[in-house]
């Protein structure tokens, strides 16, 4: 049985899954960053470059140097140059594109993807509106505004986006799946798993969307039916080390500790340096009763991970339960120093330094 302190919660944290492959043939925009402690896929960008009027663009190119002030031509350069993702170069040519022809709503789109992907989200988020303003149905803009919105802390914008695309293409999985995210960050579990089954059902062999139902059935309490989409997940791409964690911690958190052992061994064998695996996996010796073995999964998630205040914290916690005080006091005091704001590590120290004292 874990000696953990009856007044510390323990929380066992879902990861996220990495980026999620987009489905368009020629990639521009970068998949969107993961969301701090949430766990799910990275949205969906639509990542195509908007190529309407190519036949202008390629006639247009064949001119070389007499057809420069063709805004075209620089629509056509600055989708070059956004495939080698030369984004800052991508960007003037698109100006370019729109000083000479200002309602050229591909541009601003693909202004907008390329905006983004140098993270200026205000100016992307200005760019994306630019083209639905001049080209309403532009779905893709729709979903891509959407993705800027969230990343800006705007869940209900990026809502609003997300279902104007399905109203537009009920068949758009991206737009399903971002949803589902959307609403998942907002804590509306039922309603995720239902755009995460839409997804699927338009896309059954993505692992991500899987992985994502998986993630949501879990917060929602089922974990049963959570462990069967993981696994499914796990055999769409083996190689899905957030899947293998999630899927440990369903695992864990429906009491089979030696499955979940298991699964966070898998994904240290694909990562062996990430830091979360071998907190989950400290965790779940702890939880299991094997504080030698939890012992020495924290500090490897500490070598990994030097600077997490939580990691330090949870050292401390197995060793003042081993006796080791001198020890544990030190792990708190680690955690207090890089984490002042928690007044619980500089209290725990506190109060192990007055038993050593005695």
């Amino acid at each position: 049985m874990s000696l953990i302190p009856k007044h510390i919660k323990i929380y066992r944290s879902y990861r996220g899954f990495g980026p999620h492959q987009s489905r368009a043939a020629i990639p521009i925009a970068h998949p969107a960053e993961s969301r701090g402690h949430l766990s799910l896929a990275t949205a969906s960008w639509h990542s195509s470059l908007a190529t309407a009027f190519l036949g202008l663009t390629l006639a247009a190119l064949a001119f070389g140097a007499a057809a420069a002030d063709n805004a075209a031509v620089h629509f056509a350069r600055g989708n070059a140059l956004a495939q080698q993702s030369n984004w800052p170069a991508a960007v003037t040519e698109y100006r370019q594109a729109l000083l000479l022809q200002p309602d050229f709503a591909e541009v601003h789109y693909n202004l907008a993807n390329a905006l983004n992907a140098e993270h200026d989200r205000t100016g992307a988020i200005a760019e994306y509106r630019k083209a639905l303003e001049l080209k309403p149905d532009y779905v893709p803009a729709h979903n891509n505004l959407a993705l800027a919105l969230e990343a800006s802390g705007d869940l209900a914008g990026a809502a609003h986006e997300l279902r104007e695309a399905i109203r537009l293409q009920p068949d758009y999985p991206e737009a399903h799946f971002n949803l589902a995210n959307v609403l998942t960050d907002q804590g509306d579990f039922a309603s995720a798993i239902s755009e995460y089954r839409l997804a699927l059902v338009i896309d059954p062999d993505d692992a991500a969307a899987t992985a994502n139902l998986g993630y949501a059935l879990a917060k929602s309490g089922d974990l049963k039916q959570a462990i069967l989409e993981l696994r499914r997940a796990i055999a769409l791409k083996p190689d899905y080390v957030e899947a293998h964690l999630n899927l440990g911690n369903a695992l864990a958190d429906s009491g089979d500790f030696d499955a979940a052992i298991a699964e966070y061994r898998l994904a240290l064998v694909l990562r062996p340096d990430d830091a979360a695996a071998h907190d989950d996996l400290a965790l779940a010796f702890e939880e299991d009763g094997d504080f030698t073995r939890a012992i020495v999964e924290y500090r490897a998630a500490i070598r990994s991970q030097p600077g997490d205040a939580a990691a330090h914290d949870n050292l401390g916690r197995v060793l003042e339960a081993t006796g080791d005080l001198q020890d544990a006091a030190e792990q708190y005091r680690s955690a207090a120093g890089l984490d002042p704001a928690n007044t619980r590590y500089k209290e725990d120290s506190a109060r192990l330094d007055a038993v050593i004292k005695k």
